[in-house]
């Protein structure tokens, strides 16, 4: 075990200037890529990679290359929040290499077109280096837990009104005889979008789109609501400057889950079950007590 020590120490040092070199490659390296895919689709639509000039293809075969070093060192390394494959960079590294990866696998062949589009996917490599991002994506992730409910309601009066429509409206009109197209009319009418595409037209299909549209509207506002607040907060605690968004989400997600547990409806609680088995305890010694008395001879 001591012989290896300092083989790990003389490697650490090394993958870290092997990062800290990437690190500076990193962000010009994502927007060259994205430059590249826009000038591939623009001049070349239907061709894939292998049909456009090669300057394209070793282009785009360097700053694979170059990325996939980044995610092995980084693997070696280790040296994040927790195992790194599983950590989101990790993730996010991963997604940022693996359509050029999945483009050499045969049966790929015919659909290179939309994996080379998946390149585009590299941007979010961004969120390693951008506290902005990462405050952003902090923001939306502290509202999920107040989101929760809203969209469990939302889903509720989707299909209660999606169901009641197919039923009523179909009789009117064959396009509300599909499921799917009744599901996209209520998403649009509830995001206050309004397309136009679809619209009951028989008097009890529309109280019942009036009556969806009123309770879609106020759950429309509760998440806008929730949103709002949670990005407040999380403005305010970022005045900090050691405040450190990353740290936040596994902070948060315990806080949550340990507060929902608290107030999870599964019958009685831990503490009310050890009151309930003290009042019995305290019972049964009253009546040995009582029962102890009666049964003593008199003195």
């Amino acid at each position: 075990m001591n012989s290896q020590t300092p083989e790990v120490e003389g490697r650490s040092p090394l993958l870290k200037r092997v990062i800290d070199v990437i690190d500076r490659l990193v962000v010009p390296l994502v927007w060259y890529s994205v430059a590249m895919l826009a000038i591939e689709c623009q001049f070349y639509p239907d061709h894939d990679s292998y049909d456009t000039p090669l300057f394209f293809l070793w282009s785009e075969r360097v700053v694979a290359l170059i990325f996939t070093v980044e995610y092995i060192v980084r693997l070696l390394r280790n040296s994040g929040r927790g195992f790194y494959p599983i950590t989101a960079l990790g993730v996010i590294d991963l997604i940022a290499i693996l359509p050029f990866w999945i483009g050499f696998i045969p049966a790929v062949d015919p659909y290179l077109r939309l994996v080379r589009t998946l390149r585009v996917l590299r941007m979010l490599k961004f969120f390693r280096y951008s506290r902005g991002l990462q405050l952003m994506a902090l923001g939306f992730y502290r509202s999920y837990w107040n989101l929760r409910p809203l969209m469990l309601a939302t889903l509720m009066m989707i299909l209660f009104t999606m169901f009641a429509l197919y039923e009523v409206e179909g009789m009117h009109q064959d396009e509300f005889r599909s499921l799917f197209t009744v599901a996209w009319f209520l998403e649009v009418t509830g995001t206050t979008v309004g397309y136009g595409d679809l619209s009951p037209e028989s008097t009890p299909g529309k109280i019942i789109v009036m009556v969806f549209m009123i309770g879609g509207l106020a759950i429309f506002m509760a998440c806008f609501s929730a949103i709002t607040n949670s990005f407040d907060q999380v403005f305010k605690e970022a005045a900090d400057p050691d405040f450190d968004p990353l740290d936040q989400f596994e902070k948060i997600r315990e806080e949550q889950v340990e507060f929902e547990e608290q107030f999870k409806d599964t019958g009685t609680s831990d503490d009310e079950d050890e009151a309930a088995e003290e009042e019995l305890l305290e019972t049964d010694e009253e009546a040995d007590a009582e029962e102890s008395k009666l049964t003593s001879p008199s003195t």
